[in-house]
């Protein structure tokens, strides 16, 4: 075996091993951020195996079976796929082991958890970027990992845009600022030649659990003049939430779960914004006095 990585996510533990170096550099781009254990007993185990004319990766489930999860000539597609797989097979086991994830951003404040929840294009990656400029630790800005204690686990997957620009922040700002690290991955576009995913690799990171203390449920609004933000009831936010699972049960089942474990002592608002640098500002004034 050429190489062997083992990462711990909340209590799960992922291998990655492969018999050849190809995906090596390009994975680790991925990888980077999540705590590295050794010599622990695998739950999720990825292995990268060298063919005559290409590789193939599988998934080796606790019993011995594999599955083929890509197949291709160029290891750029393999590394693609990693990413991809990944966060799939895991969210499935914490979900089966009793931990729900959120699709929401999640940074640290004062070691409490504050989280940002919106659909797509609601604007996450871009609150968790100010937080991040103002100095926050960072968990993650895609999965909450929550258990049944009400405590949130990192999940600090790079942060990614499609764009070498942000679509809010100064790119030159940000990488002056030493708080975000720029890097890219290049892959084969469905089109031909190359496409580059643009990756950001925040340099402050939450290892341990944290109390989620506050829950955000945001929306960009372009033509919105100000921002708005109103704390809001507790089962206003919970009905909202379910929505934003990853893996979703009914809301008959969700709704009683969230409820059990969010703690009575969390304060939900709703942000509606068009410009994210007075959000954040609101909300350190608003919502995080307490924090």
């Amino acid at each position: 075996m050429t190489w062997l990585y083992q990462y711990e996510i909340a209590s799960c533990v992922a291998q990655i091993d492969s018999d050849s170096e190809a995906c090596h550099q390009d994975m680790q781009k991925f990888l980077c951020l999540y705590e590295a254990v050794e010599g622990c007993v695998a739950d999720l185990i990825f292995s990268v195996r060298k063919l005559d004319d290409g590789y193939r990766f599988v998934f080796v489930s606790s019993d011995g079976h594999e599955e083929v999860l890509w197949e291709s000539k160029d290891a750029r597609e393999i590394t693609a796929a990693l990413e991809i797989h990944l966060y799939s097979k895991l969210v499935q086991w914490l979900d089966k082991n009793n931990i729900v994830s959120i699709h929401s951003s999640v940074l640290n404040i004062n070691d409490k958890a504050i989280m940002f929840a919106g659909v797509s294009g609601a604007g996450k990656s871009s609150i968790c970027t100010a937080g991040l400029l103002d100095g926050a630790a960072y968990l993650s800005d895609e999965f909450t990992l929550l258990d049944k204690h009400g405590f949130v686990f990192p999940f600090p997957r790079p942060m990614q845009w499609e764009r070498p620009t942000h679509p809010a922040f100064d790119r030159t700002n940000i990488e002056a600022s030493g708080l975000i690290q720029a890097n890219y991955f290049d892959f084969p576009a469905a089109t031909g030649g190359t496409a580059r995913c643009h990756l950001w690799h925040p340099k402050y990171i939450q290892r341990e659990a944290l109390p989620l203390k506050f829950v955000v449920l945001h929306q960009y609004q372009a033509d919105l003049n100000g921002v708005q933000c109103v704390e809001i009831p507790r089962h206003e936010a919970l009905m909202d939430l379910p929505e934003h699972l990853h893996v979703q049960h009914g809301l008959a089942k969700d709704l009683p779960r969230l409820n059990q474990r969010i703690d009575t002592s969390c304060k939900f608002y709703r942000l509606n914004f068009s410009d994210v640098h007075q959000a954040w500002q609101i909300i350190k004034k608003q919502v995080l006095m307490d924090a």
